[in-house]
Order: structure tokens, then C-alpha cells, then sequence
């Protein structure tokens, strides 16, 4: 097949080759002269775009739009631009983001890979809050709309506890974790946030909130300053630009004109344009190319079609000659601690025969750290969440809501714990001691699992554990991430494990439909729901109690 498939190359591109001068100069006519460039992101934003989503998106304008922004485009656009002195700048239209902080670390560091090379113009037609402004700082001047309202209040992290509700119901939830910082479903068996809950939250806003600060300041503004910025909290038009907020107001059709100082300057070229020309070939490429597979490890981690694909994904690069090393992202706060060890055991087995590197995203906690703990390396940006390693196992009780309700449940049984899952009874104490046996167990294995990954004792590994998430910055500290930084870092890190690694490009790696396993028991209600929402899918799998040992770390922190 391998052969076949070159010899059609090899054709194609000799019935070409005498076209090649006509397309030549079509080519040098054709060269983009606007002295602009624009780039509009979305408010979805990804590392590396899916392919075949993009070539279907060829043909269909209304999948374009809703196309997330990939931030391996920026940086192919930096690298592009290098070195044309037609070029003045760029300017990038900023929406609302509906990102982490660690996907808008990433896309401020693609950002300020632009600014290195060309003056840079951040555009904000809607305003914007916290996570605007933190990537817009990247810029070399901001513009905004004059009525577009900046909210800067500050950064928070709000819980609602359940417990009192769920009493008035008549539902008790049991709870059994490992260690005092897996506060996962806390907010259902108490009525405020425990201490070590409070203490690991305010450790997280602390790092987020330097970075945002700096970031704010650009170098210019004053920590007082910054203060005086969230203590106005909203902030608009010329107060914003005096407050050193931003650096001009217009209108989209004005941009050029204020930033030129010329009214006649309103030339500027989408950026795909641009990119596509510079990046156009004639000949088609024989063969595939050497490179680093990208294998994602997104969302809840649980037994559905998308662990599927991430097994059958790494095992496609284990066999995979031309793919020289595997950079696997993680952006998941776990799961499954059954899937999560499946798709561990098979990163263990790609790194017996070429190397593996983790990059973490917006969060890689639990399960999600789990599954990268044997990773040649752990790279993650500063403000990442991370670690969560522990383990949580939830049991709800509906005892007096059916008793309420007038239902009332008989059991036969053969065994003395047959039915200890039930709701509708609470535990024994020997079924809460076979619970806590079972924690325990699985605790200690993780804990080992990790100080074997991490090359350090159990004892060290320990008390860096106990159920705690960490920042990038503050596990990079404690030797929980080796390296911090974005997907280039990472890639930097793969590379140099690799010989002759230097010039791999990253390529994600998507298995065929025939490479992943069906479910021939799945149902076609779980069907449905897994094809709307895999991760809506894994959670209502979790919570179905397939899964007695959970990793699903559900009270990761929303900091706004």
C-alpha cells in the first residue's frame, strides 16, 4: 500500500512538473501586499486543530465559524512573518474567551511570539475580564471599543455546599477519601469548606493572581496602581486608557488609523491568506515525514468510545515507525481509576520504545496526573492545576427519602454483604472497614505508582500527595512537574530526547474508526449521550456505580 501510494505521488508530480512556471508567476502575481495582517480568535481556543474537522470546514462556512482557534497556527504565523519587511504589524481581534488559565498562558505566550517580530495591535470590540486583559498584556498596544466595559474585580473561587438541602430531601451522602485535600464532593456531606480545602484554594489563587498582576502591569504600572484597578472594578473608556488599562479607544474601522497616525491606513489581510501563500507547495510530498505524535487525554477520563481512542491512539504510536516520540496532552481532572490505569500501562509500554513527554493544560489533576506519572518528562505552565493525588469514592443514601415517599425495599441475600452498595441502607461498620481497606490500598499504590514515575521514594512522594492540587509553579517547586511552560516547551523537551529531533513537527494523532474496539454493550440512550457529550457520558457511568474507586476530581477550582 506503502509502495502504491508513492508511485501515485511520483506521477502526479511529473504530469505537473511543466505547469510548474505557469504557477510560478501566478504565484508572484498573486503575492499578498496589504502591510496588515489580521487574526481573529475565537473564543475557543486548542493547541493543535483536528484535520479532518478542518478540511470538512473547507466545505462547510457554518462548521468554519465554529472552529476553535489553534494556537500551532499562531506560531506557524510567527515563524512566517520572520524576516518580510513589507510587513508593519498585526492586528488580533480578542472575543471572550472560554478558556482555562492554562489555554490563555498559552495563547498570551503565542502572542507574545508575534510581538518579537512585528508590532502588535490586541483588539477588543467587546471589552473584557480577567483573562482578556492577562492575554492582551502580550501586545504591544491594546485598543478597545470606547464604550466596551473592563471588569476587573479580582480573582475568586466560589463552592455551593449541598448538605442542608440534600437533608431537607432526605438524601445522605457517604464519603470515603484519601487524603484530607481530596475534597472531592465535599460540598455534599458538609456545610462549609473544610481547612485543607481553603488552604489548597487560596495557594492556587495565589499563583494565578501573580501571574495576572504582572502580566496587567506590562512593566510600566505600579503594584498600587493594579490595586487601585480592582478596587474601581469597572473601568471604561478614557479612565481605562489613563489608567494604563489599555492604549487607545477606536472603533474596528479606526484601528489602523490611530495606530498609524494615518487616516488612509486601513489595509490589512486575513492572516489564513497570508499563511496559506507562504506555506503553498506544487509537488506533492512523497512520503510522510518523521514526527512527534500528540495523543490528547481530554475531559473525564471513564470507559467510554474516547478512552478508547486514547488507548488505541498510543498503541498506534508504539507500532508506528515513523512517529519518534509521543507528546501526550492532558487537560483532564481524571476519572476511572480502571481506565486511568489502562491508559497509564500503555504509556508505560510506548516508553519502552520511544520516549514519552507530558504537557499539561488548563488542568492534569487525579486521574489526569495519574495516567503521565511515568512520563520521560512533566511539562506545565505556571498556572496549571495539577497533582490531586488521592482518591474518592461516593456513596449516596436514600433511605428516608423512600421511606418519605411510602417505598419500602425488601432484600434476600446469600452472602453478609451482597447488597452493601444499596441506597437504600446505610453501612455496616465491617462494610465501612472493607471500604476504607480498599481506599487505603488503592492510596498507597498511586502514591507508589508516582514515586516509581518520579524516580523518588515513597516517602518523599507522600506528603506532596494526600488528595492536594497543586499550580504548575508550586508542583514544579515540590518535583511534581519538571519543567514549566507552553506546548513548545514541551516540545523542546521531546526533541531533545530524540535523535536527530530537531526539525519533527507535532502531529495529532487520530486512530481509525476499525483501530478502536466498539462497546457491544453499550445502550442506545449511552450511545446517544456519549455522541452529544463523552464527558457527560463518562460522569453519568462514574455515578452509576460501575466505579467503586473513583479519581474524578469534580472540585477542581473555577477561578474567575
Amino acid at each position: 500500500m506503502v509502495a502504491l501510494a508513492l508511485i501515485f505521488r511520483s506521477l502526479v508530480n511529473l504530469v505537473k512538473l511543466p505547469l510548474f512556471p505557469l504557477w510560478w508567476g501566478l504565484r508572484r502575481a498573486a503575492r499578498p501586499r496589504a502591510p496588515w495582517l489580521r487574526v481573529r480568535i475565537r473564543s475557543r481556543v486548542v493547541e493543535l486543530a483536528d484535520p479532518r474537522r478542518a478540511r470538512l470546514a473547507r466545505f462547510l462556512p457554518q462548521l468554519a465559524d465554529r472552529q476553535p482557534t489553534a494556537l500551532a497556527d499562531l506560531r506557524r504565523l510567527a515563524t512566517r512573518i520572520e524576516g518580510d519587511k513589507a510587513l508593519r504589524g498585526v492586528v488580533v481581534t480578542l472575543p471572550m474567551l472560554a478558556v482555562g488559565w492554562a489555554t490563555a498562558k498559552g495563547l498570551r505566550d503565542a502572542l507574545s511570539k508575534l510581538a518579537q517580530r512585528t508590532r502588535l495591535v490586541v483588539f477588543l470590540p467587546e471589552g473584557g475580564s480577567h483573562k482578556e486583559l492577562y492575554v492582551a498584556s502580550a501586545a504591544d498596544v491594546i485598543v478597545a471599543t470606547p464604550q466596551a466595559p473592563l471588569l476587573m474585580l479580582g480573582l475568586s473561587s466560589a463552592r455551593q455546599y449541598m448538605k442542608g438541602l440534600l437533608d431537607k430531601v432526605g438524601v445522605q451522602v457517604e464519603r470515603f477519601a484519601r487524603a484530607e485535600y481530596k475534597t472531592a464532593a465535599e460540598t455534599l456531606t458538609r456545610d462549609t469548606m473544610s481547612d485543607a480545602n481553603r488552604e489548597q484554594v487560596g495557594a492556587l489563587l495565589d499563583s494565578v493572581d501573580r501571574e495576572l498582576r504582572d502580566a496587567i502591569a506590562r512593566g510600566t504600572l505600579s503594584a498600587e496602581t493594579v490595586e487601585g484597578i480592582f478596587e474601581r472594578g469597572f473601568v471604561r473608556g478614557e479612565d481605562a486608557q489613563k489608567m494604563g488599562l489599555i492604549d487607545e479607544l477606536a472603533y474596528e474601522d479606526e484601528i489602523l488609523e490611530r495606530v498609524e497616525g494615518d487616516p488612509k491606513a486601513r489595509r490589512w489581510l486575513p492572516a489564513g491568506r497570508y499563511l496559506a501563500f507562504r506555506e503553498a507547495s506544487f509537488f506533492a510530498q512523497l512520503r510522510p515525514r518523521p514526527s512527534i505524535a500528540v495523543v490528547p487525554v481530554h475531559g473525564t477520563i471513564g470507559s467510554g468510545r474516547k478512552a478508547k481512542q486514547v488507548v488505541a491512539a498510543l498503541r498506534l504510536a508504539r507500532k508506528d515507525r515513523r512517529v519518534r516520540g509521543v507528546l501526550l496532552h492532558v487537560n483532564s481532572p481524571g476519572g476511572s481509576a480502571t481506565v486511568s490505569d489502562l491508559i497509564h500501562r500503555e504509556v508505560v509500554r510506548v516508553q519502552e520504545k520511544k520516549p514519552v513527554v507530558a504537557f499539561f493544560g488548563d488542568v492534569a489533576a487525579s486521574g489526569g496526573y495519574y495516567v503521565a506519572s511515568h512520563a520521560s518528562a512533566i511539562v506545565a505552565q505556571p498556572v496549571t492545576i495539577t497533582g490531586s493525588i488521592g482518591v474518592v469514592s461516593v456513596r449516596l443514601l436514600a433511605e428516608n427519602l423512600l421511606e418519605r415517599v411510602g417505598v419500602r425495599t425488601e432484600v434476600i441475600r446469600r452472602a453478609p454483604h451482597a447488597d452493601m452498595f444499596s441506597p437504600t441502607r446505610p453501612l455496616e461498620e465491617s462494610e465501612r472497614a472493607i471500604l476504607e481497606r480498599e481506599m487505603e490500598a488503592f492510596y498507597q499504590s498511586f502514591v507508589a505508582l508516582v514515586a516509581d514515575g518520579r524516580g523518588r521514594s515513597e516517602t518523599e512522594v507522600e506528603p506532596l500527595a494526600r488528595g492536594r492540587v497543586w499550580s504548575g509553579e508550586d508542583a514544579k517547586t515540590r518535583g511534581l512537574v519538571d519543567r514549566l511552560g507552553g506546548f513548545e516547551v514541551a516540545m523542546e523537551e521531546l526533541r531533545s530526547r530524540i535523535s536527530k529531533g530537531d526539525a519533527l513537527e507535532a502531529r495529532l494523532l487520530t486512530p481509525k474508526r476499525l483501530d478502536v474496539p466498539p462497546d457491544l454493550a453499550k445502550s442506545a440512550a449511552r450511545a446517544m449521550i456519549e455522541a452529544l457529550s463523552p464527558d457527560l457520558a463518562a460522569t453519568i457511568a462514574l455515578a452509576g456505580g460501575s466505579e467503586r474507586v473513583l479519581l474524578l476530581e469534580p472540585s477542581v477550582p473555577d477561578i474567575r
